[in-house]
C-alpha cells in the first residue's frame, strides 16, 4: 500500500531523499555541538583536578577559579573551602607544636642550672644525660613543626651543589660522605627545607651507618637521589614504622646515637611539600638506601 502511495505520488520522493541526504550531516553537526558541550563540562573538573593535584604539593596553592555549570561551580565552591579549612588546621597544628615545644625549653634550661649545684656527681650525670636527651627532642620538636609550615617562597636552585656542598661539609666534620651526580640539576623548590631534609638524612646515614654514599640521576622527569648507608639496614616489616613520628628501632637505632625517632618525617614532610616523595629500601649490598624524587625544573632566568 505505501509503494502505491509512492509511486502515485512521486513528489513524496525526492523529500525522501533530501530527508536521507541530510541526516548524516544533521548527525555530524550534533556531534560536533555535544563535542563542544562535553568540553564545556569536562574543562572545569580537569582543572579541579590539577588544582587538587597540586594543593596535595602545595597547601599554598591559590584557589581555583569557579567557573562552569552550576553543578561544577558547587564542586569547586566545596574545593575552595576544603582548602581553607586543611589550610587551618595545618597551621593550628604547626603553631600548637611550635608553642610546646618552645615554651619547654624555659624549664629544661632552668634544669640545667640546678643541676650545677649537685653534689652527687653520679646522680648529676645521669641527670644532665637525661635533660640533655629532652633538649634534642624538643629541638627536633621545633623542627617538625617547621617542616609543617611551608611558607619559604619558592626558587630554583641547583640541587646538584646543594648535595656536594653537604658532603663535604660532612667529610670536613670528619665523616665519611661521598657525593655522586651529572653536572647541573635545578629544581624548584625552598632552598632552607631542601637543605634541611638532606642533611637530616645524610646526617642519619652517618649516625646510624657509619657513612654516606650520595648518587643523582635522571629518571624521567625527575632527579632520583639515592643516599645509601653501610649499617645493618631495618627489618622488612618496620620499613614503613620509622616513617612515623618518634618511631625507634632500637636494635639499629639506639639511644646511645641520640636520635629522638623524628629525622625521616621531617625529611619527608619538607620534601613531600615540595612536590617531592620519599621512600626506604634495603640495599641489596646492604646498608639503608633512602630513594627522594623531585621533580626537574628550568634553569633560573639569570643562568
Amino acid at each position: 500500500m505505501l509503494i502505491e502511495d509512492i509511486r502515485e505520488s512521486p513528489g513524496r520522493l525526492p523529500k525522501l531523499e533530501m530527508f536521507m541526504t541530510g541526516l548524516p550531516i544533521f548527525f555530524a553537526i550534533m556531534g560536533v555541538v555535544a563535542w563542544f558541550a562535553t568540553r564545556l563540562v569536562l574543562q572545569p573538573l580537569r582543572q579541579l583536578s590539577e588544582a587538587a593535584e597540586a594543593f596535595g604539593r602545595d597547601p599554598d596553592h591559590p584557589p581555583i577559579d569557579e567557573t562552569g555549570p552550576a553543578e561544577v561551580r558547587q564542586a569547586m565552591a566545596t574545593f575552595n573551602r576544603m582548602r581553607q579549612c586543611l589550610r587551618a588546621y595545618i597551621e593550628e597544628r604547626t603553631h600548637i607544636l611550635a608553642a610546646i615545644t618552645h615554651d619547654l625549653k624555659t624549664p629544661l634550661t632552668r634544669m640545667l642550672l640546678r643541676l650545677e649545684q649537685c653534689t652527687d656527681e653520679p646522680l648529676r650525670l645521669r641527670l644532665a644525660e637525661d635533660v640533655a636527651a629532652m633538649q634534642r627532642l624538643v629541638n627536633e620538636g621545633l623542627e617538625l613543626a617547621r617542616s609543617i609550615d611551608l611558607s619559604q617562597p619558592i626558587r630554583i636552585l641547583d640541587l646538584g651543589a646543594l648535595l656536594q656542598s653537604l658532603c663535604d661539609d660532612t667529610e670536613d666534620a670528619g665523616a665519611a660522605a661521598r657525593f655522586s651526580g651529572q653536572g647541573e640539576a635545578f629544581v624548584s623548590g625552598r632552598p632552607e627545607a631542601l637543605r634541611r631534609s638532606f642533611l637530616n638524612l645524610i646526617d642519619n646515614a652517618v649516625k646510624y651507618g657509619g657513612g654516606a654514599r650520595v648518587d643523582m640521576e635522571r629518571q624521567d622527569g625527575d632527579w632520583l637521589i639515592r643516599i645509601r648507608d653501610f649499617g645493618p639496614g631495618i627489618p622488612e616489616q618496620h620499613l614503613h614504622d620509622v616513617m612515623q613520628p618518634f618511631f625507634r628501632l632500637e636494635a639499629s637505632r639506639s639511644r646511645e646515637t641520640g636520635g629522638t625517632g623524628l629525622g625521616l618525617p621531617i625529611a619527608a614532610n619538607l620534601l613531600t611539600g615540595q612536590g617531592g616523595a620519599l621512600s626506604l629500601r634495603n640495599h641489596p649490598g646492604g646498608g639503608l638506601e633512602v630513594c627522594v624524587k623531585l621533580p626537574m625544573a628550568g634553569p633560573p632566568a639569570s643562568v
